[in-house]
């Protein structure tokens, strides 16, 4: 569908995998996608997160018919544009949520008008947003009695990011001559503003001498609200509200906001390092919306971030994916329960945890298995969320 102000989504013609079904009573229908004369009436509005929007616009592409609406964290047809206003179903306008922190709020005013979630200039109506990105879990929100749920449907995993070992297409070469030597622990004093010591090279957070055993380095996260910024934080173990005097989320070089999973940063700043979704990084090379500008992600702990064109599960840093809904939507017998949300979503045979293919050519693994504790479409109740929405 059309999910930016008037330009075309990009419409990839992946094939459809084995096993897909559509029911007649759910009244959704398969699309090779292309481009429509028109918005059409959407069925399922789902904003936020940058990390999985790629996939999931792919998704509604495959489930076709205008039922499935996903929307940019930003303007698809100028990325530099944030927090436009869009009208994704008849009768909506609201600002663009962009992340995964963003997009939850939205989804709890769109469930309840009266919420305590920080919104933004124009929140939406009563019923625009159905579901959530998210590329983080709960944290601090979960609650057995949760309102919303997280259901997982894909693996991703997070490595640092600098520019190019050498100078390419704009973007300058990195100074981080030493980056696939970090271990994890290494990043964790630097996002401490603690010097480390690599490979002959001391790297100083935000330092100004460089010289053959001293060098600056600029440490990135993205803009407030993404879910990735979240998980770097609580990985690296850092407060992600308040960032540490070392930590930037604007362009040390140009003052231009960092956008997660999008290279600009590394290609103007030789000292820049930050957080770069593998799933991402894959998806971009595969011709997906990329916007790389050369950037490279690096090992850690002397684990690579591939395993050959997938992501390497063994990486150190890994993460489950999200889409967020009200629980009582995909709750047989509740008074809103609905029948095609829960098919897309909801448990291992639901639409998309039959994507096996699309979610692997969007850089992402499967969760057929669970090694962070959940499986495809699982509905756990330690996924739950805002006992008050």
């Amino acid at each position: 569908m059309r999910n930016g102000t008037g330009s075309p989504k990009r419409w990839a013609k992946l094939g459809l995998t084995g096993g897909l079904a559509v029911t007649a009573a759910v009244g959704l229908v398969l699309s090779t996608g292309g481009p429509a004369a028109a918005d059409p009436a959407t069925t399922y509005v789902a904003v936020g997160s940058d990390t999985i929007q790629d996939v999931m616009n792919q998704f509604s592409t495959i489930v076709g018919g205008g039922s499935v609406g996903s929307w940019d964290a930003v303007n698809p047809g100028n990325p530099t544009v944030t927090h436009d206003v869009i009208n994704p179903k008849s009768g909506c306008s609201m600002t663009r949520p962009n992340g995964s922190g963003e997009g939850v709020s939205a989804l709890r005013k769109s469930v309840n008008t009266a919420t305590s979630a920080t919104v933004l200039a124009d929140p939406p109506e009563a019923g625009c947003v159905d579901f959530a990105r998210s590329s983080g879990g709960p944290g601090g929100n979960q609650s057995d009695t949760g309102q919303l749920v997280y259901i997982p449907f894909a693996l991703d995993a997070v490595a640092p990011a600098t520019g190019p070992a050498v100078a390419a297409g704009g973007a300058v070469a990195t100074a981080i001559t030493h980056a696939d030597e970090f271990t994890v622990a290494n990043l964790t004093a630097l996002y401490a503003c603690t010097t480390v010591t690599v490979g002959g090279v001391s790297y100083v957070p935000d330092g100004t001498t460089t010289n053959a055993t001293t060098q600056p380095v600029h440490l990135y996260v993205p803009q407030p609200g993404s879910g990735t910024r979240n998980f770097w934080a609580t990985t690296l173990g850092f407060n992600a509200t308040t960032l540490p005097a070392c930590v930037h989320d604007t362009s040390v070089v140009t003052a231009a906001a960092v956008q997660e999973h999008d290279g600009t940063v590394f290609a103007g700043d030789a000292a820049a390092l930050g957080p770069f979704s593998i799933a991402q990084f894959i998806s971009q090379g595969n011709g997906h919306n990329d916007r790389r500008h050369n950037a490279a992600i690096h090992s850690l702990n002397a684990v690579s971030p591939f395993n050959g064109t997938a992501p390497n599960t063994a990486y150190p840093i890994t993460r489950e994916v999200y889409n967020i809904v009200k629980l009582s939507r995909i709750t047989t017998g509740s008074a809103d329960f609905d029948a095609g949300l829960t098919s897309l979503l909801a448990g291992g045979s639901s639409l998309l945890c039959g994507q096996s293919l699309t979610i692997r050519s969007f850089g992402f693994a499967t969760l057929a298995s669970a090694p962070l504790g959940h499986t495809c479409g699982q509905v756990a109740t330690n996924l739950r969320a805002f006992a008050t929405v």
